[in-house]
C-alpha cells in the first residue's frame, strides 16, 4: 500500500462529519421545540415515545461520530507508518480505520431506521 491509500479516506470521512454535524443541529432543533413549546403536541401519549427515540438517535449520532474520528486518526498514522516505512504495522492500523468507518456507517444506518420508526409516529399522530 502507498501514501495515496489511505489519504483518499480523508474526504469521504470528512464529508460524514458533515452530514453527521448536519442531523445532529436538525435533531436538536427538533428536541429543542417539542421539549421548550408546551403545545399540545408535547402532551400527546406519543410525546414520550418521540422523545425516547430522539434520545436513542443521539446516542447513535454521537456513536456515527466517535467511530468515524476513530477512522479519521487511524487513517492519519496508517500515513505516519508508511512514512516511517513500516508498512506492516500501517496495514494494521488502516485495516482497523477501516473498521472504525465500517462501525461509523453500520450506527448511521441503525439511526436511519429509528428515524422512519419516528416519522411512522408522527403520521399516525397527525390529523390528515
Amino acid at each position: 500500500m502507498d501514501i495515496t491509500t489511505p489519504a483518499l479516506l480523508f474526504p469521504a470521512i470528512s464529508l460524514l462529519f458533515v452530514a453527521y454535524t448536519s442531523r445532529l443541529h436538525s435533531l436538536s432543533v427538533l428536541i429543542r421545540s417539542m421539549t421548550t413549546e408546551g403545545s399540545n403536541e408535547a402532551k400527546t401519549r406519543h410525546a414520550k415515545e418521540q422523545l425516547d427515540i430522539l434520545r436513542k438517535r443521539v446516542t447513535y449520532i454521537r456513536l456515527m461520530q466517535v467511530f468515524g474520528i476513530l477512522s479519521f486518526i487511524f487513517c492519519l498514522f496508517t500515513i505516519i507508518g508508511l512514512y516511517l516505512k513500516q508498512d506492516d504495522l500501517a496495514n494494521y492500523v488502516f485495516g482497523f480505520g477501516l473498521l472504525m468507518l465500517v462501525s461509523s456507517l453500520i450506527f448511521a444506518l441503525a439511526e436511519t431506521w429509528i428515524s422512519t420508526k419516528a416519522l411512522n409516529i408522527h403520521l399516525e399522530n397527525s390529523d390528515y
